[in-house]
């Protein structure tokens, strides 16, 4: 004859304990702590990682307004070599538009009536950013692009504002600006750069406590 075992599910699942509503409300409880303990903290590497990379960009981006500096010292300080206002150098075949007393570079030249760092506009800073530097982050200068999915960086100018009335260019990380409700043009919001082409200063600054974007 041959045995057969029977199992009784009616006996197994009895068996079976499950969390009683004291256990779950600890483990609730217990994550709920985890998480208040763990998203600061994640918050915090990075706003530090944003930070890091907005000292890595602003490095590359000083280092190539120095480049087009010493070019135009090696090119004997030219003035007003394309026109009235008009002063560039080129650097591996590349023209950038300079400042004709100081040297340092003021964005593009085609289609532009002046290159002096006083008649600057925010497609002369996008221009910079993408002239100077090799591998430049994408960047735009147009607001209506936000909120920014194809742009690293957004940039604007700031008319008379530089150390010495001079304009003045404001490079953002995008992702720190994209829920403002109008383009900024200081550095009191967001993450990223400023650029004062009258004496080639690039200075790094951050509003990460009260970032649009978190």
């Amino acid at each position: 004859m041959t045995n057969c075992k029977r199992h009784n599910a009616g006996s197994q699942i009895a068996g079976v304990k499950g969390f009683t509503l004291i256990e779950l409300t600890i483990v609730v409880v217990l994550l709920g702590l985890l998480a208040a303990v763990a998203i600061p903290r994640f918050l915090d590497v990075t706003e530090q990682a944003e930070d890091a990379t907005i000292e890595a960009v602003s490095g590359g981006f000083a280092t190539g307004v120095g480049l087009v500096r010493a070019e135009w010292e090696l090119e004997a300080r030219p003035r007003d070599n394309q026109g009235a206002n008009l002063s560039f150098v080129t650097i591996d075949g590349i023209i950038v538009g300079v400042d004709r007393n100081t040297g340092y570079p003021t964005g593009q030249l085609n289609n532009d009536n002046s290159t002096e760092d006083d008649a600057m506009s925010a497609l002369d800073c996008e221009s910079i950013f993408n002239l100077i530097m090799q591998s430049a982050p994408t960047i735009t200068s147009n607001w209506a692009n936000r909120p920014f999915d194809s742009f690293r960086y957004f940039t604007n100018f700031s008319n008379g504002t530089g150390s010495g009335g001079n304009d003045l260019c404001f490079y953002y990380l995008s992702k720190s600006v994209r829920n403002l409700q109008n383009a900024p043009t200081d550095d009191t919001v967001g993450d990223g750069f400023i650029y004062d082409p009258r004496i080639g200063q690039v200075v790094v600054f951050s509003n990460n406590t009260n970032n649009s974007s978190n």
